[in-house]
Formats: C-alpha cells, sequence, structure tokens
C-alpha cells in the first residue's frame, strides 16, 4: 500500500510539473465516459473492497476528445479522496451527465464528470485554497466545519487534478451538497 501511494505521488508531481510547462500538448483521442468510468471503479474497487462506490452515468452521453491517462488519474485522484474522507458506510458516487451551455454565451454543451461524497464537507474558507498545490487538508469533524488546514494528504492530488482539467479546456470546482459532504465536479466542453 506504501508502494503503490509513493508512486502516485510520483505520478501526481511529475504531471503537475509537466501540465504547468509551457506548450504542453495532450495525447488527446476520442474516448467513451463509459469506459474511462469502468476503468476508474474497477481499480477503487479492488483498492477498497466492501466500500459502497456508485456510478451513474446519463444516457447518451457524447464521446470525449480528452487524454484518457489524464482523466482517469483525475478520476482516481478525486475518488482516493472521496474514500478518504468519507465515513465507510457512506456512499461515494461517480456521475456523469451532460451539462446545458451557459445562458447567453455562444459556448457549446459540455459534460461533467463528479465525484461526490458524504463526508464532512470543506470548510468555506478552504475551498478554494484546497486546489492549490501543497495545501492539505483533515476532517474537522468535531467543531462540524468540514476539511481544514491539517496533514491528511499530501496537498498535490487536488492540484493536478484542477491542472488536468484546465489542460483540457475545462474547469475542477468544488461544491458543497445540501445534505453534508462535496461534490468535485470537472466541467469539460
Amino acid at each position: 500500500q506504501e508502494a503503490e501511494h509513493l508512486a502516485r505521488l510520483a505520478d501526481n508531481t511529475l504531471q503537475l510539473a509537466r501540465l504547468d510547462a509551457p506548450g504542453v500538448v495532450l495525447r488527446r483521442d476520442w474516448e467513451s465516459a463509459e469506459d474511462l468510468v469502468g476503468a476508474v471503479l474497477r481499480r477503487a474497487r479492488q483498492r477498497a473492497p466492501g466500500r459502497a462506490l456508485r456510478a451513474r452515468l446519463e444516457p447518451g452521453l457524447p464521446l470525449l476528445l480528452c487524454d484518457a491517462m489524464l482523466l482517469t488519474q483525475l478520476l482516481d485522484n478525486l475518488l482516493d479522496n472521496a474514500l478518504r474522507h468519507t465515513p465507510p458506510d457512506a456512499p461515494v458516487e461517480l456521475l456523469v451527465r451532460r451539462a446545458p451551455a451557459p445562458a447567453g454565451q455562444d459556448t457549446p454543451a459540455g459534460v461533467v464528470l463528479a465525484v461526490r461524497d458524504r463526508g464532512p464537507g470543506v470548510a468555506p474558507a478552504w475551498r478554494q485554497r484546497i486546489f492549490e498545490v501543497f495545501q492539505r487538508g483533515e476532517a474537522a469533524a468535531v467543531s462540524g466545519e468540514g476539511i481544514g488546514p491539517g496533514r491528511s494528504g499530501t496537498g498535490v492530488g487536488l492540484a493536478v487534478c484542477r491542472a488536468i482539467a484546465r489542460a483540457h479546456g475545462g474547469e475542477l470546482v468544488l461544491r458543497p451538497r445540501g445534505h453534508g459532504g462535496s461534490s468535485f465536479e470537472c466541467h469539460l466542453p
């Protein structure tokens, strides 16, 4: 487990450095969301057997022009975070749906890849900072303020996720869920 953790940390760090380099070119191809989600769920179920992992994919999703390796890394990181910060009996959900074009804008409709949990959430003061490199959070369940400053994780995973989303012309956002937990949403064109 420690060797796997170190390998993931090295992969995240290398991807972050690569994506920050000027003139980076992604290896894009047309990929199905179903295939990406299936691969990610298989790995997550091997790492966390017995955990409640659910996937919901809207029917008739378009193919994604993406770097499949990077998008699976993004989803792997988000699932790992959700599993780490969610109670063992609470489900973690991976949702893929169409996103309508923003009203009044000429941008095309897109796709949203979301990892949703019922963990402690993220404290309001940390909702933007959590995506910065080397920012780490811990569950502050006693205070009811959710994730805040602490020592859980390395502070690289969410930064690389946001860099991957932006390299694809998208964005990664955090939305608090109404009855507790978080939804990390990757909006792609």
